[in-house]
C-alpha cells in the first residue's frame, strides 16, 4: 500500500518540508514539498504540527499538506496505470505541476515558444475532423512561420515569454514590432495575431494557464482593404481568343488558365486536374484540397471548346511559380496594360507595396477564384456560387467579390434601363368617359 510521509530533515529555520512517497519494495521517492516551516513546529512522529501551534496556523498548513498529498495520490494512480516510471524525478515533477512551476525554460506547459513547438509536433500527426485528412503541409508551414516571427520577437526583446504573458500589453508591443521594425502590412499582422490567438486557445483547451485578455475584442488588428484584381467576362474572352498555336508553352497555360477561371478552383486543386472526372457537361472534384468537399461544376462553353480542341486531353500540369509567370505573359499579350491600384511585392524589401501598376503584373493564380465568384455575383444566387467555391459562410464568400465602382454604376444604370423598358412595354389603360 502506498504511503506518504512529511518530514523535517534540517534544523534551519525555515526548513523545506520533505516528502517521502513509497509503495511496496520497488518504489521509494523523496522530494522537497516547497512548504516552508519552522522545524520547532513540526513533529515527524505525529505527521502534524505540534499541539502548541495555534489553530489558525495549523489549519492553514494542514490544508496545504492534505491538498498536495491528494494530488500525489491521484497522479500516481493515473501514471502508474499508464506505465510511467515512478521515482524521485517523477515525484518532483508532480509537485511542480501542483504549484504550476516550470521544470525548465523548455516546459511547454508554461512557456510560449516550447508550447508552439509542441503544438506543431502534435499537428503533424493530427487528423482534421472536418476533412478526415492529415493537416496539410501548407498549414504546418504557416504555423512554423508564425513561430519564427515570435522567436525573433523574443530575441529582439531579450525575453522568454510565458503563455500567460500573451495579453493586451504583449499585443501592443508585438504589433508595434511587426509594423515598425519589420514593416509588415496590416493584413500580414492580422494573420499573425489570429494564428497566435489560435495557439493560446490550444493551450487553454489543454488546461494550461493563459491570460483572459486574449479573448478581448481589442486583441486583433485591422486588415488593409483588399484590392486584389480580377478579370471580367470581356477580358476572359479576350484571353480565350488569343492564338498561341505557335507557342505550346503559352497555349497549354492559357487553356489551364481558362479552366481555372471558369471553375473557380484553387491552384492546389487545379494542379490535380488529371484526378478529376470530366464529362460532356460537368467536372466532378471528389475532394477539394483545402476543404475536402466534393464539388460538381457544370462545364462552361469555353472549357468544352478547350477539351474539343485537345481531343478530350487535359492541359499539362505546371508548377504554381511557372503558372504565375506565364499568365502574366498571357495577360500582357492580351493587352491588359492599363494601370490599376494593387499590391505588388518589392523584391528588395520582400514586402508588398500599394500603388498603381500595369494590370498584367498584378495577375496571379488566385485571380481564377476571385474572377469566377465576381463574374457570377448578382447573376445567380449566392448559395449556388458558394456550393461551387465551397465557401461555408456568406461573409467569407463576399470577401472574394471584386466589383469596381464603375461596374456598380453600370449595373445600376442597366437595371434602371430594364425597369424603364418593362414599364413602357405594359399596355396603357384608357380612361373611359
Amino acid at each position: 500500500m502506498a504511503s506518504i510521509k512529511f518530514n523535517i530533515i534540517s534544523k534551519n529555520n525555515p526548513s523545506n518540508l520533505n516528502i517521502r512517497f513509497y509503495h511496496g519494495r520497488n518504489i521509494d521517492c523523496n522530494a522537497p514539498s516547497n512548504i516552508l516551516i519552522d522545524p520547532k513546529l513540526w513533529s515527524n512522529k505525529m505527521q502534524n504540527l505540534k499541539p502548541l501551534v495555534d489553530k489558525e496556523t495549523k489549519d492553514d498548513y494542514q490544508t496545504k499538506i492534505n491538498t498536495l498529498k491528494n494530488n500525489i495520490v491521484r497522479s500516481f494512480n493515473e501514471d502508474y496505470a499508464n506505465g510511467k516510471i515512478i521515482n524521485s524525478k517523477w515525484l518532483k515533477s508532480v509537485i511542480n505541476d501542483f504549484y504550476n512551476r516550470p521544470t525548465g525554460e523548455d516546459d511547454y506547459r508554461i512557456f510560449l515558444i516550447p508550447f508552439i513547438e509542441e503544438y506543431i509536433k502534435e499537428t503533424e500527426h493530427r487528423i482534421n475532423p472536418k476533412t478526415g485528412k492529415k493537416i496539410s503541409f501548407r498549414t504546418i508551414q504557416k504555423y512554423k512561420t508564425t513561430l519564427k516571427q515570435i522567436q525573433d520577437f523574443e530575441n529582439h526583446q531579450k525575453a522568454k515569454f510565458k503563455i500567460t504573458d500573451v495579453n493586451l500589453s504583449f499585443h501592443k508591443t508585438f504589433t508595434a514590432y511587426l509594423k515598425l521594425e519589420l514593416k509588415y502590412s496590416n493584413t500580414m499582422i492580422e494573420k499573425i495575431i489570429s494564428q497566435l490567438k489560435a495557439f493560446v486557445k490550444g493551450a487553454k483547451e489543454k488546461g494550461y494557464d493563459y491570460s483572459i485578455e486574449i479573448e478581448s475584442n481589442k486583441f486583433t488588428f485591422r486588415r488593409d482593404e483588399t484590392i486584389e484584381t480580377y478579370l471580367n467576362e470581356s477580358e476572359i474572352t479576350t484571353i480565350f481568343n488569343l492564338d498561341f498555336s505557335d507557342n505550346e508553352r503559352l497555349d497549354n497555360t492559357r487553356d489551364l488558365f481558362i479552366i481555372g477561371l471558369r471553375t473557380g478552383l484553387r491552384i492546389s486543386d487545379l494542379k490535380r486536374i488529371n484526378q478529376f472526372l470530366f464529362s460532356n457537361n460537368v467536372v466532378v472534384i471528389s475532394a477539394t484540397e483545402k476543404t475536402g468537399a466534393t464539388v460538381k461544376i457544370p462545364l462552361h462553353p469555353q472549357v468544352k471548346e478547350i477539351l474539343k480542341k485537345r481531343n478530350s486531353k487535359l492541359p499539362k500540369i505546371i508548377s504554381e511559380q511557372k503558372f504565375n509567370d506565364y499568365i502574366k505573359e498571357i495577360c500582357l499579350e492580351a493587352g491588359f496594360t492599363q494601370k490599376i491600384l494593387g499590391n505588388k511585392r518589392n523584391p528588395e524589401t520582400n514586402r508588398k507595396e500599394k500603388g498603381y501598376y500595369p494590370k498584367y503584373k498584378l495577375v496571379s493564380s488566385h485571380i481564377c477564384r476571385r474572377s469566377f465568384a465576381t463574374n457570377l455575383y448578382g447573376k445567380i444566387d449566392d448559395r449556388t456560387i458558394m456550393k461551387v467555391t465551397s465557401h461555408k459562410s456568406v461573409k467569407q464568400f463576399h470577401k472574394y467579390i471584386r466589383i469596381s465602382d464603375t461596374e456598380y454604376v453600370n449595373r445600376l444604370a442597366e437595371y434602371w434601363e430594364n425597369e424603364n423598358e418593362l414599364s413602357n412595354s405594359k399596355p396603357q389603360l384608357k380612361v373611359s368617359n
